[in-house]
């Protein structure tokens, strides 16, 4: 079978037919009695939804949405055509400039919140950029939206988290963004939303949703197979699980807020069968992208791209390549969103500020590959190739020299042109230290209101927060 649409109307058959039984399971009472009364067939914890449910939540869900930030500028159109890339999401080490390994603290998480809002290069802001260790667990997701609250003025990623949680976290951006009311009537803060594969979605990810509905704030849905272990070996019946758990998700957030914007996120890692560990940038995960991103386009839906990643546990040739393969899928696919944009090593293990700014090398790489064509008559450049003739040089010429720092790739890690192994290593790993330190040096603080800054942080402080946290921001 070769035509596309007919493997895709095969997904989405396989996917309604598994709806309907086995069925997902739920881990959140209320939730399926919500559902129960709208028409879902519920069995105990088991929800079967049939196709009619799934087409009438498909046709509820936008095809595209605004994310507004606090900086008007910078909010983004999330679908269509649109590509935007929000930082590194989740990991608890770092790994050092030495190749060593050490705990992410949150004096990390402020380094790389303030890299992230200083390069033009990743456009959201926030989220678990790293993991902090040092800080604590029942308020670290607040703190860090307090943080990025203070520190960037461009949209917000959030979390997943439990009821009171994730009502926290809103109401404090809702601080930043003039009031409850006025956060509730568009969209400001994207979350994700995890399944619990294989065909469940646990009771995090119900409250994750439920708040979002109450709040009208778009979602990323996220299954996350991994091929051999908590899905099938082949990407094909991978992608069939994930698109099962994806329309489910879908079906409870528009029965519950239908117009809700939501993004198509299916990912998947390839099992190890050798370790019984994952591989995120293994070629099946790109087969896996490839088809999930064809079928967010069937449904016509902003999809979610893999990110830039890698399995590789410091910066290094693997780290190099895997990255660029993962990231070429993103473009490939015209994918619209793209999480782990930078800095990711280890399958998401840890974050590497040098492997940040290799990243950033890659993304101006390819938004120069894929750029659009101009065919005008000066960049057809006709004229200069008359004027050259035949066997002459473009090299002194005028037409040379107007494009010749637009229209060439200029390398900001790679040195100049030598032959010498030793300097040439040198020179390399000289360039990503200064254009690290150039980078932050270039951070300016967003000019936000002062008193909105405080009521911020005596709503933090209010949820437990201490002050040092508070003061370790600025």
């Amino acid at each position: 079978m070769t035509d596309t649409t007919e493997i895709l109307e095969l997904i989405h058959n396989a996917s309604l037919e598994l709806l309907q039984s086995p069925g997902i399971r739920l881990y959140d009472k209320k939730i399926l009695e919500k559902l129960k009364k709208r028409g879902v067939r519920v069995d105990n914890d088991i929800a079967m939804f049939s196709e009619k449910q799934v087409t009438q939540s498909l046709s509820s869900t936008p095809c595209s949405f605004t994310l507004n930030a606090i900086n008007p500028d910078k909010s983004l159109v999330i679908g269509g055509n649109n590509r935007c890339m929000a930082g590194s999401f989740g990991p608890p080490l770092i790994v050092t400039s030495d190749h060593q390994k050490r705990l992410a603290t949150f004096e990390d998480y402020i380094r790389v919140t303030r890299l992230v809002h200083a390069t033009d290069l990743i456009h959201i802001n926030g989220g678990t950029l790293v993991q902090p260790n040092d800080i604590e667990m029942e308020t670290s997701k607040l703190l860090m939206t307090r943080a990025v609250l203070a520190l960037s003025d461009k949209p917000l990623l959030g979390f997943q988290g439990g009821h009171k949680e994730l009502s926290q976290i809103i109401k404090l951006a809702a601080i930043a963004f003039g009031g409850e009311d006025y956060f509730r009537l568009k969209p400001h803060m994207l979350f994700l939303v995890s399944t619990f594969s294989p065909l469940q979605i646990d009771s995090e990810a119900l409250a994750t949703i439920d708040i979002c509905a109450r709040y009208g704030q778009p979602l990323i849905i996220t299954p996350a197979p991994i091929t051999g272990s908590t899905g099938p070996i082949t990407a094909e019946g991978a992608l069939v699980q994930a698109n099962t758990e994806f329309l489910a998700t879908l079906c409870i957030i528009q029965m519950i807020t239908p117009g809700l914007p939501v993004v198509y996120g299916c990912l998947s890692g390839q099992g190890d069968m050798r370790t019984g560990g994952v591989n995120i940038a293994s070629p099946s995960s790109s087969v896996f992208m490839r088809l999930a991103s064809q079928m967010a386009d069937k449904y016509n839906l902003p999809k979610r791209a893999q990110g830039v990643i890698t399995d590789a546990a410091q910066v290094s040739f693997q780290s190099a390549y895997e990255s660029l393969f993962t990231l070429n899928y993103t473009y490939i696919n015209q994918n619209n969103l793209t999480i782990h944009s930078a800095g990711c090593l280890a399958s998401y293990a840890s974050f590497s500020y040098e492997q940040f700014m290799i990243d950033l090398e890659l993304i101006r790489l390819m938004e120069c590959a894929h750029r659009e064509c101009n065919f005008s008559k000066d960049n057809l450049a006709i004229d200069a190739i008359r004027q050259v003739g035949h066997g002459g040089t473009f090299l002194t010429h005028a037409h040379t020299l107007k494009h010749c720092r637009t229209d060439t790739f200029v390398p900001q890690l790679a040195p100049v042109k030598n032959d010498d192994p030793q300097k040439f290593l040198a020179d390399i790993e000289s360039n990503v230290k200064k254009r690290l330190t150039e980078l932050e040096q270039a951070y300016q603080k967003p000019d936000l209101d002062k008193g909105v800054q405080k009521d911020m942080d005596n709503y933090a402080a209010a949820c437990g927060i201490p002050s040092m946290h508070l003061d370790n921001i600025l």
